[in-house]
């Protein structure tokens, strides 16, 4: 792909292809980076048939690279990993009081990566064991959890442990350690003792405590559930059932804790199938895409109820993981879209170029640049865990009979019976394409379903170089005969451009009769104007007009391969202007530096230029 521009209108268009030279240069030198150091887990090869990792893939391998490589600072060390059970004064780092937090999320995203971290995780789970209290729990040994001493510091310790027990039981998993399960066992009889603490009196004295308040007892519902389900005992969910009723409403409540309940109080639904707990999340889940914290990005921000301005790795992540869940138990592919919305406009945005993921100064209307806010503690983990979860239980689902490829991401998926590679083949005349090979056993064909999503106009399909007609199963494409081993289908999809207000119905760029703002959103993606692109267009005052019967596909420009760049013309608001302004998916600032950026902008079609 070249950077070619066949005719130069203005000053800014030309910086803009200066600066795209050096974001190719960056991506392409992560992804360089990225395969050397590649990993990935052990069912699903990381680069597939082509030897070059998609984007998807380049993403997860950045950041695991990040936790297992010395690249960047601080470098997870044993030490450094263990340091939030291993209370050492002499070894001190950020939120040990946390304890498990950062050690727990660590166990569990290295969990389901490849066999060959297996010795250094088996090392780590080792010695995180041997700093387990007598009563069960993992921390400060003065700290007493009784009615009349549970108090804010207390909340910390709680949260660590309860995303160290999942962690440990995601590893149990993989391994059948059964001196691991021991130690889960008592760690969650120590929650089970602290539940029985819980007084309407403690509960007053967390409330508006955020992040260290009653979230961190509502949390443990998830890893309960999982040691229910893994020991048989029901003793452990028949706690958590008691336990997620004292959530309060969002408030301002701090995301991370209230979407990680409600992904434990599903995963409660799934093991005893009690109705009470789908409907309560249910409605949470609705109630929570119905208001202003949901944010345009198609997810939540640090803290409900307008308290601050950031978002969080974290909580997108419970996002998308608690929506895909919602999709797996309803088959409403509303779930599935929104986890995909959130998953390229959010998570994407969220990863910061090491691989970590963090926190950003973000609203509905831009994003401003600040000191890089990489929450190594947490958020980087998290944001691993969801990836590996879309990858692994959600891009393709095989039945053995039929093949469904729920996603359409740049990456490879492979099982006993099938391998899926897909990747970008960039734009022709307005389509843009996705090579699709695939390899099965056994039966010669399988029937293959492509989700048609909803953010595309129109398809061809070809299959080994031929244009195939296909049948519809609802929002899935059925190709007639099924496909074969070896089969190389070519998929070719327009996209819709479409204006997004929040609070209102989105806006088909071809329905847009007068000026309305919004954010200008072209297939799944969120599209922007950052200082790299448009310095001149963000120049005060910027209530700018853009023309939007004027943009057309910039495909040969785009700094990332296959990813699509707009451009229009408009008129700047602080003098007599008709110029162009580039506008790029918001995924792309973490190969750039996260620059400011703005996303709510006027559009007009130009006849109503006055």
């Amino acid at each position: 792909m070249g950077l070619r521009f066949k005719t130069s209108t203005s000053n800014n268009m030309r910086t803009y292809f200066d600066g795209l030279i050096s974001i190719r240069v960056l991506y392409c030198f992560s992804i360089l980076i990225a395969t050397l150091y590649g990993c990935s887990n052990s069912s699903v090869a990381i680069t597939g048939n082509s030897g070059s990792p998609g984007e998807f893939t380049h993403r997860m391998i950045l950041t695991e690279e990040r936790l297992t490589g010395d690249t960047y600072e601080p470098v997870f060390t044993k030490d450094f990993i263990l340091a939030d059970v291993n209370l050492n004064p002499d070894n001190p780092r950020r939120f040990l009081n946390y304890s498990g937090d950062l050690s727990g999320r660590y166990v569990e995203a290295l969990s389901s990566c490849s066999e060959k971290y297996s010795d250094k995780l088996d090392e780590i789970v080792k010695d995180i064991l041997q700093f387990q209290q007598p009563d069960g729990h993992f921390g400060d040994p003065l700290l007493i959890f009784s009615e009349d001493l549970i108090n804010k510091e207390h909340m910390p310790l709680l949260w660590g442990n309860g995303r160290l027990l999942a962690g440990l039981l995601e590893y149990y998993r993989k391994t059948g350690n059964n001196e691991v399960l021991d130690a889960a066992v008592k760690l969650g009889d120590f929650f089970t003792g602290c539940y029985k603490e819980v007084t309407p009196a403690v509960v007053r004295r967390l409330e508006g405590l955020g992040a260290d308040g009653i979230i961190c007892f509502t949390q443990y519902v998830e890893p309960l559930v999982m040691l229910s389900e893994i020991t048989g005992d029901k003793k452990y969910a028949e706690v958590a059932s008691q336990v997620y009723p004292v959530l309060p409403q969002r408030g301002t409540l701090h995301s991370h804790g209230y979407l990680t309940t409600l992904r434990g109080v599903l995963d409660l639904y799934e093991y005893d199938k009690n109705p009470v707990h789908f409907e309560f999340v249910n409605r949470a889940y609705d109630d929570l895409i119905n208001s202003d914290d949901y944010t345009v990005y198609g997810s939540v921000k640090e803290y409900f109820g307008g308290k601050g301005e950031r978002d969080e790795g974290c909580s997108t992540a419970d996002f998308i993981r608690l929506s895909l869940h919602l999709y797996k138990l309803t088959g409403k592919l509303d779930y599935l879209e929104k986890a995909e919305f959130a998953l390229f406009n959010s998570l994407y945005f969220n990863q910061f170029f090491t691989g970590d993921f963090g926190h950003h100064i973000i609203n509905n209307s831009e994003s401003t640049p600040g000191i890089m806010n990489a929450a190594w503690w947490c958020c980087t983990m998290s944001g691993l865990r969801a990836m590996q979860i879309i990858q692994n239980e959600f891009f393709v689902q095989n039945d053995g009979d039929r093949i469904k490829i729920n996603l359409l991401l740049d990456t490879y998926y492979s099982d006993d019976n099938v391998s899926i590679d897909i990747k970008k083949g960039g734009i022709d005349n307005g389509h843009h394409i996705f090579e699709i090979d695939v390899l099965v056993t056994g039966k010669d064909h399988r029937t293959l379903l492509i989700r048609q999503p909803s953010w595309t106009t129109e398809t061809e399909i070809l299959i080994n170089g031929k244009r195939v007609d296909f049948t519809t199963e609802g929002d899935y494409i059925s190709i007639p005969g099924g496909v074969g081993s070896g089969d190389k289908i070519l998929l070719r999809m327009n996209y819709q451009t479409r204006v997004i207000i929040p609070g209102k119905e989105n806006i088909l760029k071809s329905e847009v009769a007068a000026p309305v703002r919004g954010t200008l959103c072209y297939g799944p993606f969120i599209m922007a104007v950052d200082n790299r692109t448009g310095y001149t267009f963000l120049a005060e005052p910027n209530d700018n007009i853009v023309y939007i019967n004027t943009l057309t596909i910039m495909s040969e420009e785009a700094g990332n391969e296959g990813s699509p760049y707009l451009t229009a013309w408009y008129s700047h608001d602080g003098y007599p202007s008709r110029s162009r302004v580039v506008f790029r998916p918001v995924s792309e600032m973490t190969f750039d530096g996260h620059p400011y950026m703005m996303v709510s902008l006027k559009f007009v079609p130009e006849k109503n230029l006055k």
